[in-house]
């Protein structure tokens, strides 16, 4: 049976296009930088403005009440395990994904630029 789900999905999955087949821009990686690091910040922005709405206080002053509240504020809101802790880690990612695009970019353009020196030398 997993068996089956497993050759169902790589069936499923395209290839992977070869070398020849892709073509970089680093411009265009720089983009996609600036709109991922875009998105980390405007989501940020947006987690600060709601963070304050999804802690809540206790209805009443009795011990379940109090130690559910607790519960839930410390599932969602606080506390390395929180939904807010993992939506802050995803930020986190999306800004050192940035982070690389950009160091990628560059590296790819430096490469590029020797190898354009290096023509223009032969050439001459």
């Amino acid at each position: 049976m997993a068996e089956t789900t497993v050759s169902a999905l790589s069936t499923a999955v395209p290839g992977v296009p070869g070398a020849a087949d892709i073509h970089v821009e680093p411009g265009q990686v720089r983009q996609v930088a600036k709109i991922i690091s875009d998105q980390a910040d405007a989501l940020a922005d947006r987690v600060r403005q709601l963070l304050v709405e999804l802690t809540i206080d206790p209805p009443a002053q009795d011990v379940v009440s109090s130690t559910a509240v607790d519960a839930w504020n410390r599932l969602v809101a606080r506390g390395d395990g929180s939904y807010a802790h993992r939506v802050q880690s995803y930020i986190d990612q999306l800004r050192q994904l940035a982070a690389q695009l950009r160091t990628a970019a560059g590296h790819y353009q430096a490469g590029e630029d020797e190898k354009i020196a290096a023509l223009e030398g032969k050439a001459k």
